[in-house]
C-alpha cells in the first residue's frame, strides 16, 4: 500500500446521498483568513443517462483451440525467493472536532452561494477549522505559491504537514478551482484509503489516480454521483455539495422539527427551503447544541438565533434575518440613488448597522444629509456693543441655531422631536426643533439649551452633515473604543477639525466661539481674503479680536457676508463685503448709514447705484487712505477732502502728503447723471452762512472749484428755511453742488479750512 494511502476506519459515522448539482461557487475571505460565503441559485440541468455496455472479449477460433492443445505444457519455474514485503507507512485518522459550530458563514452582501465554486484555498481554511487538533505534523509542506503572510497560508501548512494535502515542494495554486475529485481525495485522506473499496461510476476509471478515494467515500455513504452514474470528477466543487459531503463525514444531521417549525434560524436569500441542499446548508451555517438520534437525525437543545433588522429608506421598509453576531447588509445609496449619508437608530442615535453586530431585533433609518448655503453670508455676530467673545463658551442652543442659519432648506423635516426643555416661545426654539426634525442633533428627553457645548458634542453634530471617512486618529485622549471616534475620525480627515499641541483633543472640553467659526468655515470651505480682512475698519472689526490672533481672519469671514472669486491658490479675493447691522440705519445720521454699508474694492467715479437708500457703499478705511497716499495727493492744510462720486460719500483725511489718515465719512448725495459734479482735483476757495433764493434755502456753504458755484451745502429746504423741501441723499439729486446732512456739512464749514484739498472722484 502507498505511504499516503491511509487506514480505514470512519472516525465520524454518517450517510452520504450526494445529489451534487454542479454549479459556479466561490468563498470570499478577509485578510485575517476568515472565511465568508455568497450565494447562486442556477441549478446545474441533469445530465442524460449514457449506455455502458458490458465488455466482451474476442471469441475463440478452432485454429486457437488447436494451438492451445498441441503446445506443449510449459515447466514448472522455480520458486521464487521470499522477500519481506516493504511495511507501508500508517498515518492515523485525523481526529475532527465533534461540536456542532457553524463552520461556513455567508458573504458580506447577505447571501450564501451554493452554486459557487471553492477554491483549494477555501476549502484548505475550511478543513483547517475542523480539525480538533490544528498543531503541526511531521511531512513537507513548503508549496512555491504559498507564502507566509497570506491568510490561508497557516491552514495550507498545517494541512499538507499532517498529510491531508499532498506536498512535493511545488505548487499548490491556491486560487484554482478545486474539482469533485480532488476534494474527495483530500477529505477521504482524513479517515484513510480503503483498497478494497470498489465504485462503478461510468466516468471514474479503476486504473485513475482518484479511484481509490472516490470508491472509499462511496462506501462509506458520503458520496453517490448523479443518475447518469457518472461522477464528473473533474467538474468544479460547489459550496452546497461541500456542505453536504462535510456535514457527513462529521455525522451532522439537521433537527427537522426545529427546521420545519422555527422563525429564528439563519436565512440567506439564495437559499431557498425548497432547495435539496437546504437543509445541509442550514446544518453547517448554524451554531447549534444538540443529540444525535442514531436514526440519521438530530435534536436541538439550543442554538444561534437570527434576528429581524429592519431598514427604512425610499419611503418604504426592508426586513432581513440577520444570524447572531453577524452584521446587516446595509445599502449606501437609496433606490434613486442618492447617498444615504447615516442611519439613525430608534432613539435617534448615529449608527452603523453594517458594523453593528447583531443581538437582538432593530430598526435602522437612511437619513441624508441637508445641503448647507453656497453663498458666503454672515452666519455670526458680536454682541455688547463691538465685542465678539472669542473664548467664550458657546452653549447648545447657539451652537444648533449657528447650524441652522446655514441649512439652504430651512423646512422641518420628518424625525421627532420631544425635547422636554425646549418650550415655544424660546428665541432657539424655531432652530433646535427643525435642526433635530432633520435628524442633525439626537432628539428626546433633555436638550440643555444652556450648557455649554462640548467640543465632541459639537463635532458628533457637524459630521451628520457627510458620510463618515475611514480614518485614524492619532490623539493621545481620542482611544478606538471612544463612542465618537467616527465622527471625530471622520472631521480628522475631512480637515475640520485639529488637536492641541501637545497631541490631545479634549473631547470633553467647553467649545468656543472661535473654534465653532473656524469648524464651520473650514466645512463651508470658506478660506477668506487676508488682504482685505487686514484692511477691515471699526465697522467690521470686533474690540475684543486682534487682528493679530489666530481666529481673527476665520471670525471675520463668518462675520461678514462677501462676494469673492477663488484663486488658483484655493483663497479667496474679496470684491466686496457686508455685515448684518444690528441696529436701525438712519439716514439723517452719517454715522448710522456709513456703519451699515457695504464694502467694495473696486475704486471708480461712477455711481453704479439704484438711486434709494437701499444701495449703501462704501471702501474700508485702509483703502481709502491706500488710494489717496498712493495718488500722491498733498494739501495746503493739514486736511484733504475726498468726494467719492461711486460710493456717495466725503471722506476728510488728516495728517501730510504719503500719510493721510481717514477721520469723518459722511453721506451726501452728488450731482444727477444730467448734472454730475465734476471730477479733479481742487480745493476749498471760501465758505457763507447759507443760500436763501426764491426756491430753496440751503446752510452753510463751503464752496470749491474756483470761480464756479460748486459748493457743499446742506439738502434743500423750503425759502427761509420753513421746513425740508427735498430730504434725498446717499444717491446722485442735485445740480452740480455736493449736498450733506446738516451736521455733516457744519463739521466741515468750522473745521476743514480753506486751501485743503479737494479730490473729487
Amino acid at each position: 500500500m502507498d505511504w499516503k494511502k491511509r487506514v480505514t476506519g470512519a472516525l465520524l459515522a454518517g450517510v452520504l446521498l450526494l445529489s451534487m448539482l454542479p454549479s459556479a461557487m466561490a468563498v470570499e475571505t478577509d485578510t485575517s483568513g476568515v472565511l465568508d460565503t455568497e450565494i447562486l441559485t442556477e441549478q446545474e440541468p441533469q445530465m442524460p443517462e449514457t449506455e455502458n455496455p458490458d465488455i466482451v472479449g474476442e471469441p475463440v477460433t478452432a485454429q486457437l483451440e488447436e494451438q492451445l492443445v498441441n503446445d506443449p505444457i510449459p515447466e514448472e519455474p522455480e520458486e521464487p525467493i521470499e522477500t519481506e514485503p516493504e511495511e507501508p507507512e500508517i498515518m492515523e485518522p485525523v481526529p475532527l472536532r465533534t461540536d456542532h459550530f457553524a463552520y461556513m458563514t455567508g458573504y458580506t452582501n447577505g447571501t450564501f452561494g451554493p452554486n459557487k465554486s471553492l477554491t483549494w484555498a477555501q476549502i484548505s481554511s475550511i478543513l483547517y477549522s475542523l480539525l480538533a487538533d490544528q498543531s503541526m505534523g511531521t511531512y513537507p509542506y513548503t508549496y512555491t505559491d504559498v507564502k507566509p503572510g497570506v491568510w490561508y497560508y497557516q491552514a495550507v501548512s498545517v494541512l499538507a504537514s499532517r498529510g491531508i494535502l499532498e506536498c512535493d515542494g511545488g505548487e499548490l495554486n491556491p486560487n484554482q478551482e478545486i474539482s469533485r475529485a480532488d476534494f474527495v481525495a483530500v477529505v477521504v485522506r482524513l479517515v484513510g484509503v480503503d483498497d478494497t473499496a470498489t465504485c462503478e461510476f461510468t466516468d471514474v476509471s479503476p486504473t485513475s489516480s482518484y479511484y481509490p478515494a472516490i470508491a472509499t467515500a462511496v462506501q462509506r455513504g458520503w458520496i453517490s454521483g448523479y443518475e447518469d452514474h457518472t461522477f464528473r470528477p473533474n467538474a468544479s466543487l460547489t459550496r452546497a455539495q461541500a456542505v453536504t459531503v462535510l456535514n457527513r463525514v462529521l455525522g451532522r444531521q439537521i433537527d427537522k422539527a426545529v427546521l420545519a417549525s422555527a422563525t429564528d434560524l439563519r436565512s440567506f436569500p439564495d437559499v431557498a427551503k425548497t432547495a435539496w441542499f437546504y437543509a445541509a446548508v442550514m446544518e453547517a451555517t448554524i451554531d447549534h447544541d444538540g443529540v444525535n438520534n442514531g436514526d440519521g437525525t438530530e435534536t436541538w437543545n439550543s442554538y444561534t438565533h437570527s434576528y429581524v433588522i429592519t431598514l427604512k429608506y425610499s419611503g418604504t421598509s426592508t426586513t432581513q434575518l440577520v444570524y447572531e453576531g453577524l452584521k446587516p447588509t446595509v445599502p449606501q445609496k437609496d433606490k434613486s440613488g442618492k447617498t444615504i449619508t447615516h442611519w439613525m437608530a430608534a432613539d435617534g442615535t448615529i449608527a452603523n448597522p453594517a458594523k453593528t453586530p447583531v443581538y437582538g431585533p432593530a430598526v435602522y433609518t437612511a437619513w441624508y444629509a441637508p445641503s448647507l448655503i453656497t453663498a458666503h453670508k454672515q452666519y455670526v455676530s458680536g454682541y455688547d456693543g463691538k465685542k465678539f467673545g472669542p473664548n467664550g463658551a458657546l452653549t447648545r442652543a447657539q451652537a444648533v441655531t449657528l447650524l441652522y442659519g446655514l441649512l439652504a432648506d430651512q423646512k422641518k423635516g420628518t424625525c421627532a422631536c420631544t425635547f422636554t426643555d425646549v418650550k415655544s416661545g424660546a428665541w432657539y426654539y424655531n432652530a433646535v426643533t427643525i435642526v433635530a426634525s432633520k435628524g442633525l442633533i439626537t432628539a428626546g428627553g433633555a436638550f440643555r439649551p444652556n450648557d455649554a457645548m462640548t467640543r465632541v458634542e459639537f463635532v458628533e453634530m457637524v459630521t451628520r452633515l457627510t458620510t463618515y471617512t475611514a480614518g485614524n486618529v492619532t490623539f493621545t485622549d481620542v482611544p478606538a473604543d471612544h463612542p465618537y471616534y467616527d465622527a471625530i475620525a471622520t472631521a480628522l480627515a475631512k480637515g475640520w477639525i485639529a488637536g492641541f499641541d501637545d497631541g490631545t483633543f479634549r473631547p470633553q472640553g467647553t467649545l468656543t466661539r472661535a473654534q465653532a467659526v473656524v469648524i464651520f468655515n473650514n466645512i463651508l470651505g470658506r478660506t477668506g481674503d487676508k488682504t482685505t480682512e487686514q484692511q477691515m475698519d471699526s465697522r467690521y472689526t470686533f474690540t475684543d479680536v486682534a487682528k493679530s490672533a489666530w481666529y481673527y481672519q476665520a471670525i471675520m469671514e463668518a462675520a461678514t457676508t462677501h462676494s469673492y472669486k477663488k484663486t488658483s491658490s484655493g483663497t479667496e479675493k474679496w470684491s466686496g463685503y457686508s455685515h448684518n447691522y444690528t441696529a436701525k440705519v438712519s439716514w439723517e445720521s452719517s454715522s448710522s448709514v456709513v456703519a451699515a454699508s457695504r464694502i467694495t474694492n473696486s475704486i471708480t467715479s461712477t455711481y453704479g447705484g439704484d438711486f434709494t437708500h437701499n444701495y449703501n457703499v462704501d471702501y474700508s478705511d485702509g483703502l481709502k487712505e491706500w488710494y489717496v497716499n498712493s495718488k500722491g495727493y498733498s494739501s495746503s492744510t493739514k486736511y484733504l477732502v475726498w468726494v467719492s462720486r461711486q460710493n456717495q460719500k466725503v471722506y476728510v483725511f488728516t495728517g501730510s502728503k504719503g500719510k493721510w489718515k481717514i477721520s469723518k465719512t459722511f453721506i451726501c448725495g452728488t450731482g444727477k447723471l444730467s448734472t454730475p459734479t465734476p471730477t479733479g482735483v481742487t480745493y476749498i476757495t471760501y465758505r457763507e452762512a447759507g443760500w436763501n433764493h426764491s426756491t430753496y434755502s440751503c446752510k452753510p456753504v463751503v464752496r470749491f472749484y474756483p470761480n464756479t458755484g460748486y459748493a457743499f451745502h446742506s439738502r434743500l429746504y423750503y425759502p427761509n428755511y420753513k421746513g425740508l423741501k427735498d430730504p434725498s441723499i446717499g444717491w446722485p439729486v442735485s445740480a452740480g453742488c455736493v449736498r450733506m446732512l446738516d451736521t455733516d456739512i457744519t463739521y466741515l464749514y468750522k473745521y476743514v479750512p480753506n486751501k485743503s484739498t479737494v479730490v473729487i472722484y
